[in-house]
């Protein structure tokens, strides 16, 4: 059985054949945003195409900013906590995560036409931060398998490859802690565990995963308002990520190890993305009556330019005296770092909204967009089987926003229910529908006003913790989550 060898030579052949490591789940994940902004907005669901006046609707449609008739100034903090309920393999496990965040930040300066003939009676300008995700999660995973190993997953990667070649970020931590070994040739590989479950035994296996981070947009808008009939706007959005990802694995065998001695590993591996991205938006509201408004918006393409830090580490413990004199192997990667492009979809919304007797509004929106359309690149790396991994796993999805909101000068109540469409195709073995339901209250007092909305929202997904032809490992993860935002503003 090979013995720990020392990875100085090897670093510097195989550092510069490194290649990327991001995939469809970063995609998916950077493209999916959701309605965080102020108090209002996140009472009513965001549903706000067709309503404008606030400051999260420029995020939305740039046209609402065309509503505003008099300055404002506004910050809305938050409160976020969120409970997983993990279920694999007949067991269930639940872990929470909670923080703090700030929801919205934004100053608009309006003015009014000074001549009453003019046909355009205002223009406004506005600067507005809008949260659009929240990745503060905490996910435990356990349960016992007879079929696979994560180390099967290793091995089908590790074949065909020279083992100083081996991924200093993947295979190779586990080739050098003892979980893989070479067959008869040099590029064939065999994992230590899966004799034993050809044999009838289990392996007890856990994951851990953390994260934190969120994503934001600052949003430059400038829009008017035509005869009060007619609002339009543009802005220019400035995303910006920012997301950290620790995960433990570990596998303990049930069996005891009489051949290679192992009694357990751990696989701890972080990624840090950060970075930025720009977008453009256009849209109009029109009111052909009083109680009637109809608006829509388009979104191009956002284009992001990320940044990955990321490592792995593996350590292996073995009965004392079957492979090394301290009894565990351990195999740390170097520090790894990698700048890329990744292209988020364009989206189209569209959205009704009625005014009754000037005392209450009913509002829905429509918004589309094609998640498999997202697609990554860089300088001198190749993202063809990324990007075609995109394309067959995500489809166009349909998301729907709907609001009211009933004043009672000087208090206002309102409520919200918003509807995410599944992103994954049949294809993926996967799927997510995400509903949130929404309730919040307000009151206005001269030229200041106060909210505080709160937001449940839940959902189900499939985690593959790896993939295998022996059967990938497939948790059923059931998610609820609670926000609550405060707002305080001022008109000038």
């Amino acid at each position: 059985m090979k013995k720990l060898t020392c990875l100085s030579a090897v670093v510097l052949m195989v550092l510069p054949a490194l290649v990327n490591a991001q995939d469809a789940a970063d995609a998916l994940r950077y493209s999916n945003t959701t309605f965080g902004g102020t108090a209002r907005f996140m009472a009513m669901g965001g549903a706000f195409s067709a309503v404008g006046g606030d400051m999260s609707s420029l995020t939305f449609n740039p046209a609402g900013i065309g509503v505003f008739t008099k300055s404002q100034l506004t910050f809305s903090p938050g409160f976020s906590f969120q409970s997983t309920s993990s279920q694999y393999n007949g067991q269930t496990n639940m872990a929470t995560q909670s923080s703090g965040n700030v929801q919205n930040a934004g100053l608009v300066l309006a003015w009014k036409s000074i001549r009453e003939e003019s046909m355009w009676k205002g223009i406004a300008l506005g600067f507005v931060y809008n949260r659009t995700n929240n990745f503060n999660t905490q996910l435990y995973t356990q349960g016992n398998n007879y079929n696979s190993t994560m180390l099967d997953q290793y091995t089908d990667e590790a074949n065909g490859t020279y083992y100083k070649n081996l991924d200093l970020f993947y295979t190779n931590p586990a080739f050098q802690t003892g979980l893989l070994d070479t067959n008869a040739g040099a590029k064939s590989y065999y994992n230590i565990i899966r004799p034993y479950l050809n044999s009838g035994n289990y392996v007890t296996q856990q994951k851990s995963l953390t994260t934190t981070g969120s994503m934001g947009e600052t949003d430059i808008s400038f829009g008017g308002n035509y005869n009060n009939t007619l609002y339009i706007g543009a802005s220019v959005g400035l995303p910006d990520i920012y997301y950290n990802e620790n995960a433990i694995y570990s596998e303990t065998p049930s069996y005891v190890d009489n051949t290679f001695g192992l009694t357990s590993y751990t696989i701890n591996s972080s990624v840090a993305t950060s970075g930025g991205g720009v977008n453009f938006k256009l849209g109009f509201i029109y009111r052909p009556l009083d109680w009637l408004r109809i608006g829509a918006a388009i979104h191009t393409p956002t284009v992001f330019s990320l940044s990955d830090e990321y490592s792995t580490g593996i350590s292996a413990n073995y009965i004392p005296g079957s492979y090394s004199l301290n009894n565990t192997a351990s195999n740390q990667s170097p520090a790894g770092s990698f700048n890329y492009t990744l292209v988020t979809p364009m989206k189209v919304m569209g959205g009704v909204a009625f005014v009754i007797h000037k005392q209450a509004i009913l509002s829905a929106d429509y918004e589309y967009l094609d998640y498999s359309t997202a697609s990554f690149s860089a300088s001198g790396a190749s993202y063809s089987s990324v990007n075609q991994e995109i394309a067959n796993s995500y489809m166009g999805a349909s998301n729907i926003r709907v609001g009211g909101e009933y004043v009672l000068y000087p208090f206002s109540i309102r409520a919200g229910y918003t509807y995410y469409g599944n992103p994954y195709t049949q294809a993926s073995d996967n799927t997510s529908l995400k509903r949130s339901l929404s309730a919040g209250v307000g009151v206005r007092i001269r030229h200041c006003f106060i909210d505080l909305a709160y937001v449940y929202s839940y959902y189900n997904t499939n985690d593959f913790l790896y993939y295998s032809a022996y059967g990938n490992a497939i948790a059923q993860n059931s998610t609820t989550e609670s926000n609550v935002v405060l707002t305080m503003g001022v008109n000038f």
